[in-house]
């Protein structure tokens, strides 16, 4: 599937696309949602593992699992928490720890010419009425399209959101894509 077909679609859900080596080849990851200015993916990450780096690229880390994840950025070390954002730029030296366990984490970038993003972590009663998102990421919880639950990482795209609900308080990232006035439509895809 290439990264124009995952954008077009109106659901994605992770079992939809077989995982890829990192562009390191240290781990994989399964790109959900891709434009030439940005990309949504799921990264499996099992101890202590270094990211890829994206120079040009703003990224976003959000962790699926109860463990959260630890990163070090540079000299800097934080713990992330289940469902909490860390923002880094892709030139970083980042690395990304589980301990001993392994986890999957939500990441989505921007290319810093082309736009960025604007995203918020919210539970969700009912329907996602929000105006301006562009994609929704489940992150957990009872999120429904029809009579169908959507696993956590399912990408929805914004034709799709009036059709979603939770019925019992679902957890998902909204975000809205801003595009700079004079991106240039033919940036180049991300790997």
């Amino acid at each position: 599937m290439t990264h124009r077909a995952r954008a077009d679609l109106g659901i994605v859900r992770p079992s939809d696309v077989a995982p890829t080596p990192w562009a390191n080849g240290v781990g994989v990851t399964r790109v959900l949602a891709a434009r030439p200015a940005w990309r949504i993916s799921i990264a499996e990450i099992e101890g202590r593992m270094p990211f890829s780096p994206f120079p040009g690229a703003d990224r976003v880390l959000i962790p699926l699992g109860v463990e959260g994840v630890t990163l070090a950025i540079g000299e800097e070390e934080r713990f992330v928490p289940q469902h909490a954002g860390a923002v880094f730029r892709g030139e970083d030296l980042v690395f990304a720890d589980t301990g001993r366990g392994s986890g999957s984490v939500v990441t989505f970038m921007t290319r810093r010419e082309s736009g960025r993003m604007r995203w918020r972590v919210r539970r969700v009663d009912g329907a996602i009425t929000e105006e301006g998102v562009d994609v929704a990421v489940v992150l957990r919880g009872d999120v429904m399209v029809g009579t169908e639950a959507l696993p956590p990482g399912t990408v929805i795209g914004r034709e799709l959101l009036a059709d979603v609900e939770s019925r019992a308080g679902g957890t998902v990232v909204l975000i809205h894509l801003i595009a700079h006035r004079m991106a240039s439509p033919i940036s180049l895809p991300f790997p």
